[in-house]
């Protein structure tokens, strides 16, 4: 007995101690040591890549090389020539031509040629040189500058009409006291002026080189003048209503030109503005007229009545002028690009309207006949009438009763 306990006690202690050690190697293994010091991380400069690089699109039309098209942005105006254009000639040539009629005339009056077949000479001759001589001005000394030729155009005309204005406000007031100018008389001042107006024409054109449409302008608001100063001096006048008349309208002519040409340096107004101002003139001028019932019923001179259109006149050109203000010719717009053909599989992109806004309705309404019923089953019907008959091509399947239309609006409420 004794023997067998202590035989347990010794095969403890062995396994204890075996325990023991295991446990002491077990420890020593899993204790790390303490940690290296290792030098600190080497820090690298941040690598510079150059910017990606994209193949260009392909040209305007063409794909490119993924996909779609290359829209170009639209092209910068073209710069203002310092030429005139082919459209300016024409009405120098004209205007030259009717100064050489002019001219003739002056010197038959002068020379006081009688007869009628030596007097038409000089007219013609001169009426022939005078736009063969610009052609060559403007071939072997020019071209002419921009605007030079609508504003010599323009000087010879407000030039003779000057003339002739002055000559008959003349003889207006001295007619009766047989102090009236004689025939060479009046035709010298025409013939003065009318050069005078050319040569300062000329030297407008060449100082400001204005846009050819200016010249118009000019002329209109010349016209203007005259017109609605001479229903004016009507208006105002006394014993005789064509002294008024003469006077007023002769002033008027000339602020008419002052006006136009400093207008014309500021802003240029387009021809269809020009059209517009036109209209707004005459309504105006109708709109003045609307006094002229109501002297039925007064003892007041209808002369009076004739400031009604004289300043109606002139408002209603300028409404028209400040409400047209920013209207442009086709000639002011930017060229349109031209549209090629797509190839197959691929879609360009849409082209946008130029200019403006696209009005867009709340809401779109379309009219159609009334389609034919559902049927009620995907099965042939009793009738023995498939699907593709009753809701086909063909039109005596299920229908409504008499036709009808079907109104459909589609929109935002």
């Amino acid at each position: 007995m004794t023997s067998s306990v202590f035989r347990r006690l010794c095969f403890s202690s062995v396994a204890l101690g075996a325990l023991i050690a295991f446990a002491n190697d077990a420890s020593a293994q899993w204790q790390q040591p303490p940690p290296q010091q290792y030098p600190p991380p080497q820090q690298y400069p941040p690598q510079q890549y150059p910017p990606q690089q994209y193949p260009p699109p392909g040209p305007y039309g063409q794909p490119g090389p993924y996909g779609g098209y290359y829209q170009p942005p639209p092209p910068p105006p073209p710069p203002v020539s310092d030429r005139r254009a082919a459209s300016e000639m024409l009405p120098l040539y004209i205007t030259g031509g009717l100064y050489g009629i002019g001219t003739g005339i002056w010197l038959d009056a002068l020379f006081k040629i009688s007869n009628p077949g030596p007097a038409v000479i000089m007219p013609i001759a001169f009426g022939a040189a005078v736009p063969v001589g610009i052609y060559f001005w403007d071939d072997q000394l020019g071209p002419l500058h921009r605007g030079v030729p609508s504003t010599t155009a323009a000087g010879l005309i407000l030039g003779g009409v000057e003339g002739i204005a002055i000559a008959g406000t003349q003889w207006q007031y001295t007619r009766n006291d047989d102090k009236d100018w004689d025939f060479q008389t009046q035709t010298t001042v025409t013939w003065i002026f009318a050069t005078g107006g050319g040569i300062g024409g000329w030297a407008f054109g060449e100082w400001i080189r204005p846009d050819p449409r200016s010249m118009s302008f000019m002329l209109s608001t010349a016209g203007w003048g005259a017109i609605s100063g001479s229903l004016f001096g009507i208006a105002v006048s006394g014993r005789d209503w064509k002294d008024g008349a003469s006077v007023a309208g002769l002033i008027t002519y000339n602020v008419g030109i002052v006006a136009g040409g400093a207008i014309s340096i500021i802003h240029t107004p387009s021809y269809n503005s020009q059209k517009w101002m036109w209209g707004g003139y005459g309504l105006g001028a109708l709109a003045g007229c609307l006094v002229f019932p109501f002297y039925l019923f007064s003892d007041a001179d209808a002369k009076g009545g004739f400031i009604g259109p004289a300043i109606g006149s002139i408002a209603g050109a300028a409404l028209a002028g400040a409400f047209t203000f920013d209207m442009k010719d086709p000639m002011d717009l930017p060229p349109q690009q031209p549209q090629q053909q797509a190839p197959p599989g691929y879609y360009p992109q849409q082209p946008q309207p130029p200019r403006g806004k696209v009005f867009n309705p709340p809401f779109n309404v379309s009219f159609s006949p009334v389609p034919a019923l559902t049927p009620p089953s995907m099965l042939q019907t009793s009738a023995g009438k498939s699907i593709a008959e009753m809701v086909g091509p063909t039109p005596t399947s299920i229908t409504t009763n008499g036709g009808g239309t079907m109104l459909t609006v589609l929109g935002t409420f």
